[in-house]
C-alpha cells in the first residue's frame, strides 16, 4: 500500500499544463481511491474552473508572470518572490502533503522548490520537446521527472522517465461511446453533411486560442473553389475573448462555420473531426495521437525556446501531421487542404501513423509511480 495520503499539484496558466495534472489526478484516485489530491494556481488563467469542473479542490497561489513582462514589472515580481515563497510555504504548513508535483506554469516554480527545500517528496511534468525555464531549474532538486519526449533536452538522466503526456480519459473513449455527443455536433455543425463524403475540418488554438488562425483560415478556406468548400463542415475554437472577431472573420469571407469560444468536450471534437488545424501544444498533439487523427500543425512561434516548432517536427517526422508556419497559412493551406480533399486517403495514413505514437497509458504510469515514490 503506498505511503502517500495527500497531494498537490501545481498547475497553471493554460490547458497545457493543467489537463495532464487532472489526467494524472484521476488516475491516481482510481489507483487509490483514499488519496487525497488538491490543485494549488494562479487566478490569471481559467484552471480554477478547470480544476473544479473536475471534482478537485482549488488552492489560490497568488504571483505575477516573469517571463515577457515589462523591464519594470520583471523588477517588481522578482522582489515579489520572497513572498511568493512564503505564500507556497504557508499553503504547504496547511495542507501537508506528502507529495508535490508540478504540472508547468508559473505557480509550479515557487510550490515545488519550497516543497523540495523543505524535504516534501517532489515530482515534476515536462509536456515539451525542451523544457520551459521553470523546470529546468527545478530538474535538479526534485525526486522524479515525467516526460512527454523520449528524448527531452536538458534533463538530468537518472530521475527522468519518458511515459508520454498524460490525456484527459474521456480523450480517450471509444466512437461507439459518444455516439449521442458526436450526432450533436453533427447537428449544430454547419456545413453541407449532405455533400459527398464531407471533411470534417476542426480548427482550434488551444485553451486561449490563436488570432492568427481566427484571422486567417477564412481567408485560406476563401480561396478554395465553391466546390471543394461545400465538401467542408468548419467548427472553429476562437478562444477566451476572441469570439467576435473570429465570426466577424468569417463572415467577411462569406464562410460558413460553427464558431465557439471553448469546447467543453474534446473527446467528442474529436471523435467528430476528420482534420484538425491547430496549434503544437505538447497537450494537444498528445490528444491529437490518442484520438487517431491527423493534423495540421501551425507552432505558436513565439514559444520559448521555439518549442513548439520542436513539438511539431517530432509528429511530422513520423508521418503524423504538415507543419505550416504562422505566417504561411493563408497562402499555402488552400493548397493543402486541396491536396487532402483529393486523397482522403493522405489523411488515413496521418491519423493511423498518429495513433502509432500514441501513449494512452501515460496518466496511469505517472499515477503509479507518483504512489509508489516515497515507499
Amino acid at each position: 500500500m503506498s505511503s502517500i495520503r495527500k497531494v498537490l499539484f501545481a498547475a497553471g496558466g493554460t490547458g497545457g499544463h493543467v489537463f495532464p495534472a487532472i489526467a494524472v489526478a484521476d488516475a491516481m484516485k482510481k489507483v487509490s481511491p483514499e488519496v487525497e489530491i488538491a490543485f494549488v494556481g494562479a487566478a490569471h488563467g481559467n484552471e480554477a474552473n478547470w480544476v473544479k469542473n473536475a471534482g478537485y479542490r482549488f488552492i489560490l497561489l497568488d504571483l505575477d508572470f516573469i517571463k515577457g513582462a515589462s523591464l519594470g514589472r520583471k523588477i517588481k515580481n522578482i522582489c515579489a518572490l520572497p513572498g511568493v515563497a512564503r505564500k507556497a510555504g504557508k499553503i504547504l504548513d496547511e495542507e501537508k502533503p506528502d507529495l508535490v508535483i508540478g504540472a508547468g506554469g508559473y505557480v509550479s516554480g515557487p510550490l515545488v522548490a519550497v516543497a523540495a527545500w523543505r524535504k516534501i517528496k517532489t515530482a515534476i511534468m515536462e509536456q515539451n520537446a525542451i523544457p520551459g525555464l521553470t523546470n529546468r531549474i527545478l530538474c535538479r532538486h526534485v525526486d522524479k521527472i515525467f516526460t512527454s519526449f523520449e528524448n527531452t533536452e536538458k534533463l538530468p538522466a537518472g530521475k527522468t522517465i519518458y511515459y508520454g503526456n498524460p490525456v484527459r480519459e474521456k480523450v480517450l473513449v471509444n466512437t461507439e461511446d459518444r455516439s449521442s455527443e458526436c450526432q450533436s455536433w453533427r447537428t449544430a455543425c454547419s456545413g453541407k453533411e449532405a455533400a459527398d463524403k464531407p471533411l470534417h475540418l476542426l480548427i482550434f488554438g488551444g485553451s486561449q486560442g490563436a488570432m492568427k488562425l481566427n484571422t486567417d483560415m477564412p481567408l485560406a478556406l476563401a480561396a478554395l473553389s465553391e466546390a471543394d468548400r461545400d465538401r467542408i463542415s468548419v467548427y472553429h475554437q476562437a478562444g477566451k475573448n476572441k469570439l467576435e472577431e473570429t465570426k466577424k472573420a468569417y463572415q467577411e469571407q462569406n464562410i460558413t462555420a460553427k464558431i465557439v469560444e471553448f469546447i467543453d468536450d474534446m473527446g467528442a471534437a474529436y471523435q467528430w473531426a476528420d482534420l484538425l488545424v491547430c496549434r503544437a501544444g505538447a497537450t494537444s498533439l498528445a490528444e491529437i495521437k490518442a484520438s487517431a487523427k491527423a493534423s495540421i500543425l501551425v507552432p505558436f512561434p513565439f514559444a520559448a525556446h521555439n518549442h513548439q516548432e520542436k513539438n511539431a517536427d517530432a509528429v511530422v517526422a513520423i508521418g503524423a501531421a504538415i507543419k505550416v508556419l504562422n505566417d504561411e497559412v493563408a497562402e499555402k493551406m488552400p493548397a493543402i487542404l486541396e491536396d487532402l480533399l483529393e486523397n482522403q486517403d493522405k489523411i488515413e495514413s496521418m491519423a493511423k501513423a498518429a495513433f502509432a505514437d500514441a501513449k494512452p497509458d501515460a496518466a496511469a504510469n505517472i499515477a503509479r509511480n507518483c504512489l509508489e515514490i516515497a515507499d
